[in-house]
């Protein structure tokens, strides 16, 4: 079975968003509305099958793991209905016989937080360990360290950043069937008075192994347009224009096989007309689109216009076609966004860039074994909260003032808790999942590891 990961694959955990993503988690479920806006020393392997999912935090592919946190069938009692799975949210049932166990990772000098100030860490989960990228947020330089179990890390090659003013931070990277991708942005976002969008992509880079990183030319491979996401799975690489409120922007996508050599795909102006991308899904018999329909051009002030939340579906990334969401409504800053939360499970849902809290839009969920078609759910999907996935079921974190909260789900809308024994984490500022369990750094740069015993 297939590892992945999910929802957020943007780095929602990381310093520069853990207090939005925050006050988002601990409100989710009241807030109705929104307001404006020791290194190894020797290297580990990275080859193996491949990948039958996508983002890292997007997919992760298979691996031999130890029991990690979503490993288990979930046997609850009753489990139920919530929002997130935070203090804020229902009441949750426990997950039965299982606990999870932390364990505090001793990092390398050079890849502690503490050793300079001036750096963090960007952490993500692959199909066969974890990366961490170490970025200056000065000079905006960053280092590769690799891991394939959470606890040796190996220091990479600085990421190229020639031409780059003040580089650009890592903040998505994808596993596809020819290795890794890394898209990196100039930090923040676009705030037009529509809302707020993120930067476009500054830089691409591709590794087979995760520790020498390849620069993808974008004006080659994209011809000047501004990329806004990038997915992988087993049909390849898929790329998503960066939609602007303008009304002059025009929905683009551009696929590849291997990363480095992208070509554009064709959309026709009628099944795209007011289309506004967010992201891409690339499934093991297609691809998917999700985003909003509607123009916003015009709109400003402060003013959120009302738009209706559209997936597109295309088995080969070349003949598109809108799919059907059973009552779809309009709603402020409504955006579809798809989650797979396992194998043959998909759940579209409203999520949006925008604001501190959840869109209007926010209930409205679906969910398809195919991509294709969709049916609505009855229950609401912890949008925006962060989503991992192992290929079978789907696990989140939750950050709250009486520490983390670990929840496991296996449709994405009933959740249960796992008991936490011994110590751990006091709070969250980044987490990756991957093939030794959960991994997360807290807000003092420290590591911590997680498994179900």
């Amino acid at each position: 079975m297939g590892w992945m990961a999910g929802i957020e694959r943007r780095r929602t955990g990381s310093p520069r968003r853990r207090a939005r993503l925050g006050a988002v988690l601990l409100v989710a479920a009241v807030v109705a509305g929104c307001s404006g806006g020791p290194t190894s020393s020797a290297t580990p392997s990275l080859t193996g099958p491949a990948p039958t999912g996508t983002e890292t935090t997007g997919s992760i592919a298979t691996a031999t793991a130890p029991a990690s946190p979503t490993e288990a069938p979930i046997d609850t009692d009753a489990p139920v209905d919530t929002d997130t799975p935070g203090p804020s949210a229902s009441p949750m049932p426990t997950l039965a016989g299982r606990s999870l166990v932390w364990q505090s990772i001793d990092l390398p000098k050079k890849l502690s937080a503490a050793a300079d100030s001036a750096a963090q860490n960007a952490i993500f989960g692959f199909a066969h360990g974890y990366l961490a990228f170490r970025e200056n947020v000065v000079s905006g330089s960053a280092i590769p360290w690799l891991s394939s179990d959470g606890t040796q890390w190996q220091e990479g090659r600085t990421l190229d950043m020639t031409g780059l003013n003040h580089g650009a931070q890592v903040d998505e990277v994808v596993d596809g069937p020819a290795g890794l991708l890394a898209l990196g942005r100039t930090p923040g976002c676009a705030d037009d008075g529509t809302g707020c969008t993120p930067e476009p992509a500054t830089a691409l880079w591709t590794s087979v192994d995760g520790l020498v990183w390849s620069r993808v030319d974008l004006g080659k491979a994209f011809g000047g347009a501004a990329v806004g996401d990038v997915s992988a799975g087993p049909k390849g690489y898929m790329a998503v224009s960066l939609s602007t409120d303008d009304a002059a922007s025009a929905a683009a996508v551009w696929l590849s096989s291997d990363g480095q050599n992208w070509h554009s795909a064709s959309l026709l102006p009628a099944t795209f007309q007011d289309a506004y991308l967010a992201r891409g899904t690339v499934l093991s018999d297609g691809f998917l689109l999700a985003g909003r329909i509607g123009s916003v051009a015009g709109w400003g002030a402060g003013s959120f216009p009302w738009t209706t939340p559209a997936v597109w579906w295309s088995a080969d990334g070349a003949a598109w076609s809108r799919v059907a969401l059973a009552a779809a409504k309009a709603a402020s800053q409504a955006e579809a966004a798809v989650t797979t939360i396992a194998e043959g499970k998909l759940v579209a849902h409203v999520g949006s860039w925008d604001c501190t809290c959840p869109p209007d839009g926010d209930g409205q969920a679906w969910t398809s074994s195919d991509g294709r078609t969709w049916k609505a759910a009855g229950s609401q999907f912890p949008s925006p909260a962060v989503v991992l996935s192992d290929g079978r079921q789907a696990l989140q974190v939750v950050a709250s003032d009486a520490g983390l909260t670990v929840a496991v789900s296996s449709d994405g809308f009933k959740w249960a808790r796992v008991v936490e024994s011994g110590s751990g984490p006091a709070d969250l500022s980044d987490e990756a999942y991957g093939p030794g369990g959960l991994l997360v750094e807290d807000s003092n740069g420290g590591l911590w590891l997680a498994v179900i015993g």
